[in-house]
Formats: C-alpha cells, sequence, structure tokens
C-alpha cells in the first residue's frame, strides 16, 4: 500500500491521522499496530458515519 501524506486514513480503534502523522509500522506495512489494514478516509465514508473524519493531529481533512 503506498501512503500518501496529504490522504487521512483510519487506524487503531478508529483513530484518524494523515499519511504524515501515521505510525511507522502503518506507513511501512499499510496495517495498524493490531494487524488490521489502515483505511484510507473516502466521502462515502464520511456519509456514512454522519461526520468529517479529520487528522487527528493536524486537523487535515479530505475536503482540504
Amino acid at each position: 500500500m503506498k501512503i500518501n501524506p496529504e490522504t487521512v486514513y483510519i487506524t487503531d480503534n478508529g483513530a484518524t491521522y494523515c499519511g504524515a502523522h501515521l505510525g511507522i509500522t502503518a506507513r511501512t506495512t499499510g496495517r495498524d499496530l493490531s494487524g488490521q489494514r489502515i483505511i484510507p478516509v473516502t466521502p462515502e465514508i464520511e456519509r456514512a458515519e454522519g461526520c468529517k473524519l479529520p487528522c487527528e493531529r493536524c486537523s487535515k481533512s479530505i475536503d482540504k
């Protein structure tokens, strides 16, 4: 999986981080610490959740 620093990903326990702020495990393997694949946030996921899912570190969102 190629990690894009501008993309926001869903990781461990639903945490959201942009590619620039992912941990080393997620950046190198495409999986979180529990072994689950990280998921790129899409407009469809945000609609299903009913809210924006920005990076928890820098607040970058998929529409910026």
